[in-house]
């Protein structure tokens, strides 16, 4: 009796335990950057004016360097970062996924009528699960890639604004 009755114990306990398996995401070919027919100045002002409209505060403003970046990560969403295919097992509840985005832009003069803008957006998420067996909290992290969205949303703001 016994040999069968220990097999099943360790067998009710493994399959107690939380288990996250992460499929990481493909990179994709994005439209980062777009050339347009504006004086450096317009186009600097307008990539300036995007970070304003959308309540996003810079940390970096290097006008010489052409260079804007976020003070803080961005907390977005599956619209903005790809961050693999994430799956569960053994978890009581929902799995709870953070997503964070890292933010430049550069602006740059290709001549006094051109400019060229370069948008990135670098992501990480942090997950959170409660392990069904114990109830002690699992977590993990990871890095997500831009699925294209903000760049070509700022891209556009740029493009369109009077």
């Amino acid at each position: 009796m016994k040999r069968f009755l220990l097999p099943i114990l360790a067998l009710i306990s493994f399959s107690g335990c939380a288990s996250i398996t992460v499929t990481p995401p493909l990179e994709l070919a994005l439209d980062r950057t777009r050339t347009y027919r504006m004086p450096f100045e317009k186009v600097w002002t307008r990539a300036v004016d995007w970070y304003a409209d959308h309540n996003v505060i810079i940390e970096k403003i290097e006008k010489p360097s052409g260079l804007l970046t976020a003070k803080y990560l961005l907390k977005v969403g599956d619209r903005d970062l790809n961050c693999g295919r994430i799956e569960a097992s053994g978890i009581d509840g929902e799995l709870y996924i953070e997503k964070y985005g890292r933010l430049n832009v550069t602006v740059r003069a290709v001549n006094d009528n051109e400019t060229k803008v370069n948008v990135n957006l670098f992501g990480e998420y942090k997950l959170q699960a409660l392990d069904a067996w114990d109830h002690r909290v699992v977590t993990a992290t990871g890095r997500c890639v831009s699925a294209g969205t903000l760049e070509n949303n700022i891209l556009s703001y740029i493009e369109r604004q009077n």
